[in-house]
């Protein structure tokens, strides 16, 4: 069953529960953050990463609240379109969803690199093969394609057994390290800030911090699909920030008391693994770590298909986009960002092999520069909504007269994602390398999207009006909790 390009996804009717919205919203990808970024978080912060991930929390909790009072309302598939169109206006509105939609495309779009790259390793590993990268890049694409065809319900699930299973293998690698005492010991120096190593810096762990968190919201995509959404979706938010807070804060603290020492151990925890327990652990780790990549792919795609579906339901986008299969599934926007991932898959690939064609030939493929590109891209523009939401939250609040019980979460929601975007401009703190490129990427990125928008203010005034018009009707009628 195809849609004419009016009809909600499920709005009404839908089916999916609290458990589907906790899935989704796990798209976060708990372990391979925990894995790859944590890794960056440890290094820049001076060795009290968990103190890092206390305050980064704290400051997600408060963006938990404003989403989730936005949730309460708004249950549009655009999420943060109707969130904003509602409070600061449609204009703000169109931008806000372009550039969060954006976001996640290009987040989604570099996860095929990282598939690969650490997928190759592995297999290398365990079973004395060398396999180019593409090859796993193209199983991810495939393996998310067909789970989200197969529909929201299908693959929200196989999304939250995909986390399930990749979380066993960290928490049997945590006990061990920590009854053992790592290296010297348990200790709580790493929760104080004034025991940063020389060159480190709380403010450059957060960068990365927030990073790690960035997709716990996106349960508010399934709005239109879940059965009581004004419960749901609030619950799915706070449960995802507080597992996953939780998990950064346990591996941190692993992977900072299990490295260094005599046998200078790395932040790595397949390397812990092996050292304390085992090159089987070792080995349960990296598939963990892969099926968690898989996880985010799935979570990822989903929601951008839908922002796709919202912006065209509402004429910003080709109509062809509002097709919606005989599964709920909004299958048009499902295929084109499995065709942007293979478009970066391929683009990746092109550039390395020019790039290195006459000053290191024949170096082995890494995705992983595609992926910092990406994800500093995604993390800068998903920062600025953040921040734009906390804002439009407080003019919600003002509005309503709550403004007493949500001011200090809006402005811990602030403070947290307006530092994230300061610090890319501060001398010190500013990324540098790929993850520059990603920023300055984004930079593009932001002035592209409000040429877009004037062009269709100037040449489409009546789409724009009416897509803000759109985005208002999706008040949430459900009574119930």
């Amino acid at each position: 069953m195809e849609n004419d390009g009016g009809v909600l996804l499920g709005q009404g009717s839908g089916t999916l529960t609290t458990t589907d919205c906790v899935a989704q919203s796990m798209a976060v990808g708990p372990i391979f953050s925990a894995a790859v970024i944590g890794g960056a978080l440890a290094s820049f912060a001076g060795g009290v990463g968990p103190f890092v991930v206390i305050l980064t929390m704290v400051g997600i909790l408060g963006l938990g609240y404003v989403i989730s009072e936005f949730a309460k309302r708004f249950s549009g598939a655009g999420a943060v379109y109707e969130f904003l169109a509602h409070t600061i206006g449609k204009k703000a509105a169109i931008f806000g969803a372009a550039a969060y939609f954006l976001a996640y495309a290009f987040l989604v779009g570099g996860l095929p690199m990282a598939f690969g790259s650490t997928a190759v390793p592995f297999w290398q590993t365990e079973f004395h093969q060398n396999v180019p990268w593409w090859i796993f890049g193209v199983a991810l694409i495939a393996i998310v394609t067909v789970i989200n065809v197969l529909g929201i319900t299908f693959s929200v699930r196989a999304q939250l057994t995909v986390v399930a299973l990749s979380i066993i293998p960290f928490m049997t690698l945590s006990i061990v390290v920590i009854s053992k005492g790592g290296v010297s010991g348990n200790h709580f120096s790493v929760f104080e800030p004034n025991h940063i190593a020389a060159g480190g810096s709380v403010f450059k762990g957060l960068l990365f911090a927030i990073l790690m968190f960035v997709g716990f919201e996106l349960a508010a995509v399934l709005g239109e699909e879940t059965a009581k959404p004004k419960r749901s979706i609030p619950i799915a938010i706070f449960t995802v920030i507080v597992i996953t807070g939780v998990i950064y804060l346990v591996t941190q603290y692993v992977g900072t008391i299990g490295s260094g020492g005599p046998k200078n151990i790395p932040f790595d925890f397949q390397a812990i693994a092996t050292h304390y327990v085992g090159s089987w652990l070792s080995a349960l780790i990296g598939i963990a770590i892969m099926l968690d990549i898989i996880g985010i792919a799935i979570g990822f795609s989903a929601a951008c298909a839908r922002g796709l579906y919202a912006l065209s339901r509402d004429q910003l986008l080709p109509k062809p986009f509002t097709k919606v299969s005989s599964r709920r599934v909004p299958i048009v926007g499902t295929m084109s960002i499995s065709a942007l991932m293979v478009i970066l898959m391929v683009l990746a690939g092109l550039i390395w092999n020019w790039s290195n064609s006459t000053t290191n030939p024949g170096v082995p493929f890494d995705g992983f520069w595609m992926f910092l590109i990406a994800s500093a891209f995604g993390s800068f523009l998903i920062s600025l909504i953040y921040a734009l939401l906390c804002v439009a939250a407080v003019r919600m609040f003002l509005e309503e007269g709550t403004l007493g019980r949500g001011a200090i979460p809006a402005l811990f929601g602030f403070l947290i994602s307006a530092g994230g975007i300061a610090a890319q401009f501060i001398s010190g703190l500013a990324p540098t390398g790929t993850a520059l490129q990603g920023r300055n990427l984004a930079l593009v990125g932001i002035v592209v999207i409000i040429i877009w928008l004037v062009y269709n203010m100037v040449r489409r005034p009546g789409a724009v009006d009416a897509a803000g018009d759109h985005a208002l009707q999706h008040r949430l009628t459900e009574t119930g909790l």
